[in-house]
């Protein structure tokens, strides 16, 4: 590949410790998201006010392992009755552009091979997650584990 003037290379995307399972056709900025209804689906980040929907976000998985581990673990979330695609970063940087503030994050555990760990991150690290500049295993020690 030539380099043009003037144009940065992307930096490489940190080795995750995590063992991934990507789907076909994934690439290096893709995600795997649940829809239902044609739009994603939602956590629900308010427990006392429930028109306060500023901690509401859409759920985004690092592969199809985590998503496979979660339907076992949750069989009658909406989740485990979703359609699912892969999404580019861009696009999720769309959804912050419109107003979304917080996306919440499931992913492989890196230090256990069949766990599995949730964390809702805010817009301020969404573009160098989304991008995988930072890897989400540098979140992990504050991320809830999954059982």
């Amino acid at each position: 590949m030539k380099r043009q003037k003037g144009r940065k290379v992307p930096p490489s995307a940190p080795k995750p410790r995590a063992n991934h399972d990507y789907p076909p056709g994934w690439r290096r900025n893709d995600w795997v998201v649940p829809f239902i209804g044609g739009g994603a689906c939602i956590h629900h980040g308010h427990d006392t006010d429930p028109d306060d929907h500023s901690l509401c976000g859409p759920s985004i998985f690092c592969c199809r392992k985590a998503a496979a581990r979660y339907m076992m673990l949750f069989p009658q979330s909406s989740e485990a009755h979703a359609n699912w695609e892969l999404i580019d970063a861009d696009h999720l940087l769309g959804w912050v552009a419109n107003g979304v503030n917080v996306f919440y994050f499931i992913f492989c555990d890196p230090d256990r091979p069949d766990g599995l760990l949730a964390l809702g991150l805010s817009h301020k690290v969404l573009p160098d997650i989304l991008r995988r500049r930072t890897s989400l295993d540098t979140h992990a020690a504050a991320a809830d584990r999954l059982l």
